[in-house]
């Protein structure tokens, strides 16, 4: 994964990026009155990072939003040992210069994640794109993060925008196809939140990693670990909850939806739990309302759609209105979602180089509306070993030829499932806790 491109950059690039700009200023005379920026760059001049570092407070005073003397103090706190202040400093100056400096948004980053500071990163990269919209890279690098973090919810959006603006290779495309989990090896957040102790939010993918195992009350401990800490961490608070399904411990899920903040119902996995809460309580009409839900969220998600289908079977007390032909398409759906997972483990298996694997995943993409997505995988198709069997530019001209510049990213035309809308069926009894 892209990610760890991010994590192992060398913080030497941030030293050499700060001292662009500083200016050999002669040393002042004794009878000149001596400005706090005068004073800095003398120190800078002799190599005297600590006296130089002395004088930050004063020379922020006086030019706290020019961007170039923030850019020479964060130099001035990394080179006297203190990489944190000049990650602060480094991200200050890119907001003082309205983020157009895509070069310094990647060395802040480079900057905060050296010192553990990974979340705060992302956060940072947030800013960075909705300030500058257009900005590829720094989208590309919060795509990355993001899945580096398993988080979708945030990840998603951006590697659309990347696909739909033609910067999109192979790593992207497998990241954002999908449909699991597939959490970074722990060993590298470890030492990210061995450098910030204080902040713990990177050691969610490890929680992860205990609910794949089936280690429930270690996951459990891990995510309330993190918690009381970051009680605001929607991520976590959402782990919590799949994870106490997980380990039956329906009987806790009141007083975990009594914790909920922040944006907690953007998650597909916050109305999944709901779902699996309201199917044991044999609530088959809000369990499907909630299924519905996640599936709104992310129709990628194939669980949510299982769970859709079982819980539409069970309805009798309230009027979903399904047809037929929805429950056929679901099942459709289902099916084709089973066989991409399947198809891109395959391809990754084979070292990402399988051009037959490859038509395979976009032929699927295809068939479940995907249509942006599926061309974009045709087109890196073409560029990988060639493969006598499989007639690429056949399969392209056929998706190409369903699409136009008004193609949305999900078409739903042929698609009930996706048109199917339940949104008139009642929540379960703990959604309306919070």
């Amino acid at each position: 994964m892209r990610t760890s491109i991010a994590l192992g950059l060398q913080i030497f690039v941030i030293a050499a990026a700060c001292c662009g700009g500083c200016k050999r200023n002669r040393a002042p005379q004794d009878d000149e009155p001596t400005s706090p920026l005068a004073a800095l760059n003398e120190e800078i001049r002799q190599g005297r990072w600590d006296e130089a570092w002395r004088l930050s407070d004063a020379v922020l005073n006086e030019h706290r939003d020019d961007h170039q003397v923030l850019a020479k103090l964060a130099r001035v706190a990394f080179e006297s040992d203190h990489p944190s202040e000049s990650a602060d400093l480094l991200m200050a100056a890119c907001r003082a210069e309205a983020f157009e400096n895509e070069t310094r948004i990647q060395q802040s980053v480079v900057a905060a994640i050296f010192v553990g500071r990974l979340l705060d990163a992302i956060d940072f990269l947030t800013a960075a794109v909705t300030a500058q919209p257009e900005q590829l890279q720094t989208r590309r690098l919060i795509f990355d993060l993001s899945m580096g973090m398993e988080n979708r919810t945030l990840a998603e959006p951006h590697g659309r925008y990347l696909v739909l603006n033609r910067r999109f290779d192979v790593e992207l495309l497998t990241s954002l196809c999908n449909t699991g989990r597939n959490p970074p090896e722990p060993d590298s957040l470890a030492k990210i939140v061995a450098r910030n102790p204080n902040d713990k939010r990177p050691l969610i993918p490890q929680a992860m990693i205990a609910m794949e195992q089936g280690l429930y009350a270690d996951a459990i401990v891990k995510l309330e670990e993190i918690l009381d800490s970051h009680p605001k961490s929607v991520q976590s608070q959402i782990l919590l909850g799949e994870a106490m399904v997980a380990a039956g411990k329906f009987d806790s899920l009141d007083s975990w939806a009594d914790r909920l903040q922040g944006a907690y119902k953007d998650e597909v996995g916050y109305w999944q739990t709901l779902g699996d809460w309201a199917s044991h309580q044999n609530d088959h009409c809000g369990a499907a309302r909630s299924y519905w839900e996640a599936t709104q969220r992310d129709s990628y998600v194939v669980d949510a759609w299982v769970g859709l289908r079982t819980e539409l079977n069970q309805l009798q007390d309230c009027d979903a209105n399904v047809t037929p032909e929805t429950l056929e398409s679901i099942d459709r759906c289902i099916e084709r979602l089973k066989r991409l997972r399947q198809a891109r483990h395959r391809f990754v298996r084979s070292r990402s180089i399988s051009r037959a694997t490859a038509v395979e995943i976009a032929l699927i993409l295809s068939d479940l509306g995907r249509l942006w997505e599926a061309e974009a995988w045709l087109t890196v198709a073409l560029t990988l070993p060639e493969d006598p069997s499989t007639d690429v530019t056949a399969a392209r001209e056929a998706v190409v030829s369903k699409m136009s510049k008004q193609t949305p990213w999900q078409v739903q035309q042929g698609h009930p499932e996706l048109q199917l809308d339940l949104s008139h069926l009642a929540l379960p009894a703990v959604a309306h806790r919070n």
